[in-house]
């Protein structure tokens, strides 16, 4: 059993080969940069997640401290 290709259809069918491989050599890039993007917006996330942490413990101490009072405990400015 022998294929008979004409020369034009083997051209066309390599061409859409290397189409396919262009292609898919574009979305590798693409993925591998996401991949990158996601990597870093996850230490990011993970740094302002240490930070709100710092954060709330301080403004919990600080109350418990007396160093923040309710609005209606603070005393007027002296403009008032």
């Amino acid at each position: 059993m022998s294929v008979n290709i004409e020369s034009n259809e083997w051209l066309q069918m390599v061409e859409q080969l290397q189409q396919v491989q262009m292609t898919q050599a574009y979305q590798e890039d693409t993925i591998e940069s996401l991949e990158k993007t996601i990597a870093l917006q996850h230490q990011d996330i993970q740094q302002l997640k240490q930070q709100l942490k710092l954060l709330s413990e301080f403004l919990k101490n600080m109350k418990q401290q007396e160093g923040i009072k309710r609005p209606e405990e603070e005393m007027p400015p002296p403009h008032y």
